[in-house]
C-alpha cells in the first residue's frame, strides 16, 4: 500500500466511523447541544441531507447513515485501486463482491465505534468521578449495550464486568467474521 492509498483508505475509515458514530448518537439520544454532537452533524450533514430525501429513519435508527457508510465501505476498495494505479476493466465486474465488503463495512465499523466508545468510557472511569459532560456523553453511548449485561452479571463491587465482557465478544465476534469471510473481512479493515 503506497502513502496515497493509506491516506484514502484512513479518510474513508475515519468518516464511515463518524458517520456511524452519529447514527449512535441519535439512537442513544444525546443532547443535541452538545459540543461533540454539533461537530458531528456539521461535518456529516454534507453527506447525509441528500440521502435523508429519499432514506426515513426508523425507529430512532438513521438508515441514511447505515446507508451512506455501506456506500463508503462498497467504495473504497476501487478506490484504492485507483490510487494505487491499478485501475482496470475487470475492476467493474467484480460488483457483487464491493457490495458484500459494503455490508462488512457497516458491521464492522459498528463493532469499532463500540468497541472504541466503551474502551475510552473504561479508560475514563479510572481517572474521572466527577459528573462532566464527557464522561456523561461516553455514559449515554455505552448504556445500550452495557445495560442489559449489567442486569444479568452479579454485583462485584466497584468493579464493573460489563465493559471487558463486551470487548471480549466483539474481539470474538472479529475472529468469527475472519474465519467466515477471511478475505473480505481482511478488505474491509
Amino acid at each position: 500500500m503506497n502513502s496515497l492509498q493509506f491516506l484514502v483508505d484512513s479518510l474513508i475509515l475515519l468518516y464511515m466511523l463518524i458517520l456511524m458514530l452519529r447514527m449512535w448518537f441519535q439512537y442513544c439520544r444525546v443532547d443535541f447541544y452538545n459540543p461533540l454532537s454539533q461537530t458531528l452533524v456539521k461535518i456529516t450533514n454534507p453527506v447525509l441531507n441528500p440521502l435523508r430525501k429519499f432514506i426515513p429513519t426508523v425507529k430512532n435508527l438513521d438508515l441514511a447513515v447505515l446507508f451512506a457508510v455501506f456506500l463508503f465501505g462498497a467504495i473504497k476498495l476501487p478506490l484504492l485501486a485507483i490510487a494505487g494505479g491499478v485501475w482496470h476493466s475487470d475492476l467493474l465486474h467484480s460488483w457483487p463482491t464491493y457490495l458484500i465488503i459494503g455490508v462488512l463495512g457497516v458491521v464492522k465499523t459498528f463493532g469499532k465505534m463500540i468497541l472504541y466508545v466503551i474502551f475510552i468510557g473504561a479508560i475514563m472511569s479510572w481517572f474521572r468521578r466527577g459528573a462532566d459532560p464527557f464522561s456523561y456523553l461516553l455514559y449515554q453511548l455505552g448504556e445500550p449495550v452495557l445495560a442489559p449485561l449489567r442486569r444479568i452479571l452479579p454485583r462485584t463491587g466497584m468493579i464493573d464486568f460489563s465493559p471487558m465482557i463486551v470487548a471480549f465478544a466483539l474481539f470474538y465476534a472479529n475472529r468469527v467474521m475472519y474465519d467466515l469471510f477471511p478475505v473480505l473481512w481482511a478488505l474491509v479493515s
